[in-house]
This record gives structure tokens, sequence and C-alpha cells, in this order.
């Protein structure tokens, strides 16, 4: 069938950069705008062409999105699939063995036969539409006639760019391809230029200062091996040798970095049928590295000891560019790429942009520990959406990972993101060695008092992924048999040994066995319930001067109201936030003017827990209902809460007789 045409720039012994399947087609390449950018300066024409709007074009957005998004193709690799056969043949023809070795005995639910056979459906239709895709992705970029083409890689782009690469490679010979993104770092990076010939240059790490000169060099036919973090067929086995595969020069000053230029993916995007039916976002980026991992890298991030120093821009120049790319590309939503949001933030770039008002919605990850003021200033600044690594309620798990943040901390993240009205994305995370299974027997009777709460997005156990300290010190976490994940022996007809140095995900064992199915399997269908109840539980309190109403509206507790004065009303108030006793001591000692002890605290906050009002870790305390002001609830909460006044009449109830309204 004929592919629909993209906007074509000449290139005439330039470089054009590409994004194929399946990274999303409803954003620019980050990477590639800048390294466009960074051209800029040379006189090197440059185009970037994204192959991800005409394939999402092609199949479909829809199947695009199940491919690259549903549960089984992440973790089966569904979309690197789907073009294995295009880049080795025969080695890959029969579909058979992938589908009933991998998707079919992996489908999360073996109820769904149908949607399964619907899904597998959908992937052999994407494939054969992959060699005619191929062709004319050729075509296109002959016509260019292009001396460099660069591939970005990240997450299931990889046997796409090298099916591609292969073609090309076969119809120009003369011309440069090069390869770099997160699948090319490190072993990965120099396994691919070791086994795949018609890669000339794969660089490891950031592209930013390497790849001009090695543009440069490109074009005036000059060697590429002695180009630090970049891998030829005739450096990598120098590399192999040692077992050390070093990364690209950093950038190290921020503010030098150039601003990405989008303008190439929005008059694609135009010129599709994709442009009118989506809402494209913009990437932003304000930072890399990540100063948390630098303290203590949480054992399950693979992000790679080389990447991790931190480094971030100027309040000044966040701004600046920010301003400049909503202004540039209006409507558009942006994501932060950032690793971690620079905690500098909170007092330059963040204020900045609350008081100027932008009008655009953005996203960020940020470290969970954050304050209650600091989440009202991101919302202020149109911070929308948040990844806050919550991961888990258990301390003790918590700490296995390194997160540097207690239970508590994320139930309080989660409480004044929904007052605030700014959603976390997060995940429910288990299977960590030794961790006490009767961390998730507690966990499965705190689930039920949050639904209240923004639920996460899905709960599972790990996986280990490259260059996590889960990777690199696997036998002293406590794994055994770090393999990579089932699927790559379908996408790559090497050795074991060569599949694992282009592995980035991995499956494991347990060096002590732990029944980590038998002590989670409470807790998924705990998720699933929240996630149904969210919309409809509510837990919310208003401060009427002497008098604390406290409206419960939660499936698991039943509709109910409690009314709060003196002691009690201060103490679960202070409790906003995560207090010590020691402070709720020294609080209500100053409200009554005498010593008050432990023992008295705990008669207060007790009865308020046995009603699942409150949650506590140790000597510390925290409230769960989210107190109205900023926040307000639907009006059908609203409505439901009037009727309970209006039906039973509220009393106060004094510390000595907390019962229901």
């Amino acid at each position: 069938m004929p592919l629909p045409s993209i906007p074509s720039q000449p290139v005439h012994g330039g470089v054009v950069l590409v994004s194929m399947p399946f990274d999303s087609p409803f954003h620019p390449s980050m990477g590639l705008s800048l390294l466009k950018a960074g051209l800029a300066s040379s006189g090197v024409p440059v185009s970037i062409l994204y192959l991800t709007l005409r394939y999402a074009e092609t199949i479909g957005p829809s199947a695009y999105a199940d491919i690259e998004w549903l549960v089984p193709s992440v973790r089966d690799l569904c979309g690197e699939w789907v073009f294995s056969a295009a880049l080795f043949g025969e080695a890959h023809a029969d579909p058979e063995p992938y589908l009933n070795e991998i998707v079919r005995p992996g489908w999360p639910s073996r109820d769904d036969d149908a949607v399964r056979e619907a899904f597998i459906a959908t992937l052999l239709a994407a494939r054969a539409h992959a060699e005619p895709f191929l062709d004319a992705a050729v075509d296109d970029i002959a016509r260019r006639q292009p001396r460099v083409v660069g591939f970005t890689s990240v997450f299931q782009q990889q046997v796409a760019s090298l099916a591609l690469a292969r073609r090309l490679k076969a119809r120009c010979p003369d011309i440069c391809i090069v390869f770099g993104g997160a699948n090319c770092e490190g072993v990965m990076g120099a396994e691919t230029a070791r086994q795949f010939p018609f890669v000339d240059a794969v660089v490891s790490g950031e592209g930013d200062v390497v790849f001009p000169e090695l543009v440069r060099r490109a074009i005036a036919g000059e060697g590429l091996d002695d180009l630090p973090g970049v891998y030829t067929a005739r450096n990598v086995e120098r590399a192999a040798a040692t077992g050390r595969y070093t990364n690209a020069q950093r950038l190290v000053d921020m503010d030098n970095a150039a601003v990405p230029d989008y303008d190439e993916y929005f008059a694609q995007l135009a010129a599709t049928r994709l442009g009118h039916a989506t809402h494209a976002h913009i990437m932003f980026e304000s930072s890399r590295g990540c100063w948390w991992g630098e303290r203590s890298h949480c054992t399950f991030c693979g992000l790679s000891d080389a990447t991790m120093p931190f480094r971030g821009k100027s309040g000044r120049r966040s701004v600046d560019e920010l301003v400049y790319l909503t202004g540039r590309y209006p409507g558009c939503a942006v994501v932060g790429v950032d690793w971690i949001l620079s905690m500098r933030a909170f007092t330059d770039f963040l204020p900045e942009l609350a008081a100027r008002r932008l009008g655009v919605e953005l996203f960020f990850e940020v470290k969970a520990n954050l304050k209650k003021a600091q989440v009202r200033l991101l919302r202020d600044a149109g911070v929308r959406v948040i990844q806050p690594g919550i991961e888990s309620f258990s301390s003790d798990v918590l700490e296995r990972m390194r997160k540097g943040v207690k239970g508590l901390q994320n139930i309080q993240l989660l409480k004044w993101c929904k007052e605030f009205r700014v959603r976390p994305q997060w995940n429910l995370l288990w299977g960590f060695p030794g961790e006490p299974p009767e961390e998730y027997l507690r966990m499965t009777g705190l689930l039920p008092l949050l639904t209240h709460l923004p639920p996460p997005q899905g709960a599972s156990a790990i996986r280990i992924d490259r260059f996590s300290p889960n990777f690199d010190h696997a036998e002293a976490l406590g794994f055994v048999d770090v393999r990579p994940f089932a699927a790559y022996r379908h996408l790559y007809p090497f050795t074991p040994d060569v599949v694992a140095n282009l592995a980035y995900y991995f499956t494991y064992g347990y060096r002590t066995p732990q029944p980590v199915e038998s002590y989670t399997t409470g807790l998924i269908g705990l998720v699933q319930q929240w996630q149904q109840q969210y919309d409809r539980s509510e837990l919310f309190s208003t401060d009427l001067g002497s008098l604390l109403l406290i409206c419960d509206l939660r499936p698991a507790t039943g509709e109910s109201l409690l009314a709060l004065s003196g002691v009690p009303r201060l103490l679960y108030t202070l409790c906003d936030s995560v207090q010590a006793v020691s402070v709720l001591e020294e609080a209500a000692g100053e409200m009554l003017g005498r010593p008050v002890s432990t023992t008295e605290i705990l008669e207060h906050l007790q009865p308020l827990a046995d009603r699942g009002l409150m949650v506590s870790e140790g000597r510390s305390w925290l409230s769960l209902a989210i107190p109205l002001g900023e926040y307000s609830p639907g009006p059908e909460a609203l409505q439901r809460m009037q009727r309970l006044i209006a039906s039973s009449g509220v009393r106060q109830v004094d510390s000595s007789a907390l019962e229901h309204a």
C-alpha cells in the first residue's frame, strides 16, 4: 500500500536524523532536536525524519499505541519483534515460536482469549507492513543524499532502526550510519558495533559534545575510531578486552546546552492524518543526572553511574527556554525529561513560572519527600502531573530500594497531590530480596483506607535493568540467575552471551527463595479495587473554628461524620503532615498549660486510627483526611455530606467519647 508522505528538506551532503518506531508519535525527539540545534552553527544541513509518524499512520494510531504501551508489549518487547524478520530474514520468518512461547503464556488474564488473539492479529498486521515501510523509508532518505544518517534508539526502537540501517547501507554504502541513545550505552553500544557491520559508529552516552565533531570527521572522510565514547568495528575489540566501556564527554555547563528545534516534527505531524486527532506535547530539560542517585543509587534504577552526575540549568535559563518553547509551539503540554527535578527549582525556576502564569501544563519527575508548600508551588507553576517514585508504603522495603523516604511520607504526598489537584503517576513494586512478607500483609489492611487518594497505575514485581545496583551487584543484593528477558532470544539469532550484551531488561531468581506471589496476591486485587473506587471515594475535613468536621465517604469504612474539638482537633490538624509523638506532646501541653504524656497523646490518636482516619509508623502519625479550602470535592460528595448532616446532626465529640455523629 502507498505510504503517507512526510515533508522533506534537502540535505545533500549533510545529516538526516531518524526516529523509528516504537517511540511515541505524539512528541518530538528531545535527543535528535538537541543534536540538530547543536549543528546549527556548523553550516551542515540537517533534517529530522519522524518515521514514528509514518508508521503510526500506516498501521493506525490505536494499533501503534497497543504495541507501544500494552502490558504484554512492554514486557514481551513486541515493538522490537515486529521488525525482527525485516532485520534477520528467514531466521525470524516464522512468528509462531515467539507467539506461543512469549505472548500467549504471558497474557495477563487467561480469560481474555479473544482480546489476546485480537492483539496478536494487530502484531501480525503491523509486521506485514514492516518491509514496505522500510523500503519506502530507504527511498526517502536516499533522495535526500545525506553524508551521515543518525538513529536515536530508546526503549523499543533498536530492531526497527537496525533493519532500516541495513537496507540503507546496502543502497548507499558511502553513507556514514551512526547510532546513539539509551540502547547504545556501554556494552550494548559496543556489541551493536561488533554485530552489525553496517553501523559505522555507535555513540555511548550524551552526544552534545562529540556528535558535531563526529559529523565533521565523517563528512571530511576522517577516522572516527579515536573519539572517546564512540564505538566502531575497529576499536570495539579493544574495549571488550579490557571490559571498560567509556562514555562520550558529558555536557557540564547546562546553560550552554542547545535549545531543541521541534519545527520539523510539527510540520510532519501536520502533514499526516494524525495531526487533527491528537494533542502533541513537547519535551523540556532543566537538568541531567540525578542528585539523589549521586548520594544513594536506588537499587532498581537503570541510570548508569556515567550519566548519574547531576547538572542543572540556572533558573533564568530554564524560564527563558520554557517561555521560548511554549511561545513557538503554543497549545502543547510540556513534559520535563529531567530524571529528577532540582530542589533549587523550588527557589528560582518554579516561583518565576508561577508568577508568569504561562497557562501550560507541565510534567516533572520529583522525589517523594516534598513539603506541602512545594506541592502547592508545583500547582501554581502549572505542573499538573508528577512522577514521584513512590513504589511502596513499607519503610522497610523502601530502605531496601534506597529511596530515602518513609512509607508515611509517600502517603502524605498522595494526600497533598489530591488537595492541590496535582496528579501523581506511580507504581507499587515488590520482589526485593529479603523483604518481610508481613509488610505486605500490613499493606493489605492499609490500601482500603487510601482509596480517596490517587491510586497507582500498576502493581508488579520488579525487573532488573542494566546499570542498576540490582544488576551490577546482583549477587551481593540477593539475586541469582540474572538473564535477559526471554523475548530477547526471539529478537537476535546470536549466542546467549551476545544477546546478554545487547539486552537492557533482565529476569532473575533469589539466592534465598521467597514466595513473592503468595504474599502479594491480595495486593493485586486491592490495587484494582482502589482504581475502581477512587472516583467515588472521599475523606475530607472542614475546620469550623472550635470544631473540626470529618466526612468519611470511603467504601471500606462506610459513610460517616465525626466532629472533633479540643485536643483531638489540635492533634488531627497538626498531623496533616507527618508528626512525631514528641511534637504532639509539646503542642498539646501548650494548649492545656501542663505537661502531656505519650500515653495521653496515644489515647487521643488510637481511636482515630481504629476508625481508619489516621495511620502511624513507629512514633510518627499522619491524618488521612484532606482539608477543605484549596481542595473541594465534587458536587456528589458534598451532597452526600449534606444528607449525613441533615439526617443525623453533628454533635461535638471530646477526647473521651469518639463516636459517629
